[in-house]
């Protein structure tokens, strides 16, 4: 192994749940600012399950609306869609253009032509 040109696996997750374990430090201090004491904090399992049940159960109505949008609405959403894709389609329904850089622009309807304004 010439060079040293090895990276480093890391074990960290992506997304809103982080995977922080152990104490970390807590400091207390008085009414000018300063440090009077320190002790450590420790996270609770039972408050990490609440937290990913939330997640999880946030991430399951989302779906559940979009799937709904899809099937009852006509909206034609991607398959994993964010908010500003259904922003999107919301705002082409309601007669507005949006360009790929977010700039927004009225649709007006003459005979059967589309004109921007």
């Amino acid at each position: 192994m010439e060079g040293g040109g090895e990276k480093k696996e890391s074990r960290t997750k992506k997304g809103c749940i982080k995977p922080i374990r152990g104490p970390w430090v807590v400091r207390k201090f008085d009414a000018d600012g300063a440090v009077v004491g320190t002790s450590l904090g420790r996270s609770l399992e039972r408050g990490r399950e609440n937290n990913r049940s939330r997640v999880r159960q946030r991430r399951a109505v989302a779906s559940r609306i979009y799937a709904g949008l899809r099937s009852h609405g006509g909206y034609r959403l991607p398959k994993h869609p964010d908010h500003n894709d259904v922003l999107r389609a919301l705002c082409e329904e309601a007669g507005w253009a949006v360009d790929d850089d977010g700039t927004v622009t009225r649709k007006d309807r003459v005979g059967d032509h589309l004109i921007e304004v």
